[in-house]
């Protein structure tokens, strides 16, 4: 008697080659090895069957994973050769797995590193762009207490949130990646009360020791403009691109560098912003100011380097800005003549709420408010009938509150000027590092904040999270980076072989099967491998299978496009276990 059922195969076996060409499992077992009690799959296994499962389903919830690996166990067991037993995937042991990963900082740090360096040189990277980041990741765990909230070592803090949540416990994750593609070499796992500012040196030197060399462009935000940061990534022999913050005495510096230029500003052209005729089109305009920086260092120390100032002008986010103010200009005036003070209200309490308005709007250093009462006496008469000299009356006093809102017209002028202007620094030179490129470099920052994208809100999410182990939520992130690893690690290749033979591939937009780019994502490269089953027939002592589809040109293409042989989907190659037959 035989028996048959399906099974989905979708993008296991892809996801699968993937991760082993990358040697996730091997590296993993290289630096972290199991207890003694410790049966089955080995540490780095487990990790590429969760890795699959997260990658598969876009999710990390641990809950799902038994179930996902008993629904697709056959096509675990042919795709890899491993013998998956049941409980290889409970959320306990998975726990386990992630405690273990996040529990030494020491071996998550010497792992990221070798496997940073197997990725660029298996994958030919190009290192002459890395950029750092941070963010947070809310999380609606109940808050710290006792000890644990004035412990130092506790990773769920309260902190200054990115996702505008302040009344929720955080913690903070930074990221260190490489242009093109951004593929992460660094993730860091940190408490959320951390500040930003002393991680970019710790940051710099563990991607220049993964790179093997120092000679790379150093792009951060301007958390990272610190004095002693810029100082420090000069002296050890790194360059660096960054934006000076808007604080402090900058807004000053900017204004009197644009009010009197030294040097006439120039256009500022970008070839990817083409003009109708293909030539590279105005972005806006800048200028260079060379400075001589003297900064102290650690131990009494002191360096003395040239830094370059690019004071840079932005026309489409001047012309933002500028209409911004005068639309919240408008909208907040707008509001203050409807403001009426309330019954029993004080003039101090009514300039209060008119202050108010302001902060709301966002106008405060260009609108001031002023209210002035008026009080008048006027007569009464008492009772009914018409006035006369002898009919009773009382006095009343009335108020009349009349409330001013003037402008500001040399702030407002002062900041309609300054639209769309900021400074950046750079210890390169022209020739390294020319204005319009150094523009250019900076315009790509997104490549670093994707990855955050995926993590909240796209196909890698962190959120929400049901972890509560601070050394779990540790090993957690550190291989849902690795997943993002695998998946930025598909476009670059992907993107790299339809560049090098200049083609394009259509048939990925749902909706618009025609619609070509050179630019494919993940998710709709893996997408496309969606609805292929497995059919598997039971006789007794013989299992056979084989695949229900045919794969489509565009399947194979794909395939092509990554370097990954077809014969993924022919199982029966990778099973011994198993007498699988292939349809096609």
């Amino acid at each position: 008697m035989s028996t048959e059922r399906i099974e989905r195969v979708d993008s296991i076996p892809v996801i699968l080659y993937w991760l082993m060409k990358m040697r996730v499992a091997e590296m993993i077992d290289a630096v972290w090895h199991p207890h003694n009690n410790w049966q089955g799959l080995s540490y780095g296994q487990l990790a590429v069957l969760f890795l699959t499962y997260v990658l598969h389903r876009q999710t990390h919830h641990l809950a799902g994973m038994e179930d996902w690996v008993v629904k697709h166990r056959t096509v675990l067991e042919a795709a890899t050769g491993w013998t998956i037993g049941p409980k290889e995937a409970t959320d306990d042991r998975l726990g386990l797995l992630l405690g273990a990963l996040g529990a030494d900082e020491e071996r998550s740090s010497r792992f990221q590193r070798h496997m940073g360096q197997h990725l660029l040189q298996a994958y030919a990277l190009p290192t002459a762009i890395a950029r750092y980041d941070t963010t947070t990741f809310s999380v609606h765990h109940a808050p710290p207490s006792g000890a644990e909230a004035t412990s130092e070592l506790g990773l769920l803090r309260f902190g200054h949130s990115k996702d505008r949540r302040p009344d929720l416990v955080q913690f903070k994750q930074g990221l260190g990646t490489l242009d093109p593609a951004g593929v992460p070499l660094l993730t860091m796992t940190l408490a959320g009360h951390q500040a930003d500012d002393p991680l970019y040196v710790p940051a710099w030197r563990e991607m220049a020791q993964t790179i093997g060399h120092r000679d790379f462009l150093f792009i951060t935000d301007c958390k990272g403009a610190a004095v002693l940061t810029r100082a420090t990534i000069a002296h050890e022999g790194g360059t660096y691109l960054l934006p000076l913050p808007l604080t402090g005495d900058v807004p000053a510096e900017l204004y009197a560098a644009v009010a009197n230029p030294p040097v006439a500003p120039t256009p500022i052209r970008l070839a990817d912003v083409p003009d109708e005729h293909g030539e590279p089109r105005p972005v806006g305009q800048g200028f260079i100011v060379v400075q001589e920086l003297t900064a102290a260092l650690a131990e009494g120390r002191t360096h003395t380097w040239t830094e370059r100032r690019l004071v840079t002008q932005s026309t489409a986010q001047a012309t933002r800005q500028q209409q911004a103010l005068h639309a919240r200009l408008r909208k907040a005036e707008e509001q203050l003549r409807r403001l009426r003070i309330k019954k029993e209200e004080s003039v101090t309490d009514f300039q209060a709420r008119a202050t108010q308005v302001l902060h709301q709007r966002q106008v405060a250093d260009w609108l001031t408010v002023q209210v002035e009462e008026t009080v008048t006496e006027r007569k009464r008469y008492l009772g009914r009938g018409r006035p006369g000299p002898q009919r009773p009356y009382q006095m009343v006093a009335e108020r009349q509150i009349q409330l001013q809102v003037h402008r500001n017209e040399a702030a407002i002028a002062k900041a309609l000027t300054l639209a769309g202007w900021r400074i950046y620094v750079t210890n390169t030179t022209t020739t390294q590092l020319p204005l319009d490129q150094a523009i250019d470099y900076y315009r790509d920052q997104w490549v670093a904040e994707r990855g955050y994208h995926r993590f909240k809100k796209g196909s890698l999410p962190a959120l929400p999270l049901f972890i509560r182990l601070p050394t779990r939520i540790t090993g957690l992130m550190l291989l849902l980076t690795v997943a993002l690893q695998a998946l930025t690690l598909l476009e670059f290749v992907a993107r790299r072989e339809l560049a090098q033979r200049q083609e394009t591939v259509a048939g990925l937009v749902p909706g618009n099967p025609r619609m070509k780019t050179a630019q494919p994502t993940a998710e709709r490269i893996l997408s496309q491998f969606t609805h292929l089953h497995l059919l598997i027939e039971e006789t007794e002592p013989q299992i056979k299978g084989h695949l229900v589809e045919t794969l489509t040109p565009l399947q194979r293409r794909l395939l092509a496009l990554l370097n990954v042989p077809e014969t993924v989907y022919d199982l029966a190659f990778h099973c011994p276990r198993l007498k699988f037959y292939n349809s096609t």
